[in-house]
């Protein structure tokens, strides 16, 4: 069984507008032809694929997951174009990284560095987000590769994850706490101070939780959370508020005087680095440059 192309286009426009009628004006057909057209695909796929009533026309989960498709083609044609216009100019890629905010400081900008020497005329884009937008963007196409720090039980099988670098976690203090000139604490020392924690659900937020649970302890209740890692090293500096993250993390601050890590005398749990691709997809010589260059970096890690 082979599913038309354009029935996925026209699944996505259906998702975009809302309506089959507005999705219809927006491919340039009838509302009766996209209507068959989606009927064809549930009758091959055997499955309903659209919600319609009052509200308009809603994706169920079988649309969603079809929609992932949909959005992968998408990508994968537009970077074929993409590539053509680049050939045509002298150029080569693109190539799309997706990069988690913790992997932006030092590790991929060295790779970078290595790759801007051995072909600079590649066109890179680097998108910066959290581990989960980025991995639903893997998925659909949108990124060639991602670096992040998600758990082997948070991956799908058709995802690949290639070791980088181990961060191990420490507390980390601004020039106003009480704990300014200390070296060392443990987390029970820690748990009698406010704290500045990554916000839930992050994967930062999940080597946090994992400290506690070794140390048999309970988390606190006396915290600010922030999305942001930024913000978050904002409000430590700014504060006597105390939190725990790499030491890589806030490399640039210690070094500035302005924050500063404590190891912890208590077991600690390390920020895992993954390069991460889809198996089925083979990328071009010039991503495997990137990737040579994104291990050398992370084995040569004397910036962290």
């Amino acid at each position: 069984m082979k599913i038309d192309p354009r029935h996925l286009r026209y699944l996505r426009a259906i998702d975009t507008h809302g309506t089959f009628i507005r999705a219809a004006e927006a491919e340039g057909i009838s509302q009766p032809a996209l209507t068959n057209k989606i009927g064809i695909l549930e009758q091959q796929l055997c499955v309903t694929l659209i919600e319609r009533g009052r509200f308009g026309a809603r994706l169920n989960a079988y649309g969603k997951l079809l929609l992932r498709h949909a959005r992968a083609i998408d990508a994968v044609l537009g970077q074929a174009v993409s590539e053509i216009e680049l050939a045509q100019q002298g150029q080569s890629g693109p190539l799309i990284i997706g990069a988690t905010p913790i992997s932006m400081i030092e590790l991929i900008p060295k790779a970078l560095e290595t790759l801007d020497k051995q072909n600079a005329s590649l066109r890179v884009s680097v998108i910066e987000e959290y581990d989960d937008l980025l991995l639903d963007k893997l998925h659909a196409g949108e990124v060639d590769v991602m670096i992040g720090g998600l758990l082997v039980d948070q991956l799908t099988p058709d995802v690949a994850a290639d070791p980088l670098i181990s961060l191990p976690l420490e507390a980390v203090v601004g020039r106003s706490s009480a704990l300014w000139d200390r070296n060392e604490v443990s987390l029970a020392e820690l748990l009698e101070h406010s704290w500045a924690l990554p916000a839930s659900g992050s994967v930062i937020r999940s080597y946090v939780d994992a400290i506690f649970v070794a140390a048999g302890e309970s988390m606190t209740n006396q915290y600010w959370t922030c999305t942001g890692l930024h913000g978050l090293k904002s409000m430590i500096r700014k504060t006597e508020r105390v939190s725990l993250m790499p030491g890589h993390a806030f490399r640039i601050e210690a070094k500035a005087g302005e924050l500063k890590g404590l190891r912890l005398t208590d077991p600690t749990s390390s920020r895992k680095l993954n390069l991460l691709r889809l198996k089925h997809i083979q990328l071009p010589p010039y991503a495997d440059l990137f990737i040579d260059a994104l291990h050398a970096a992370a084995e040569d890690h004397v910036w962290v």
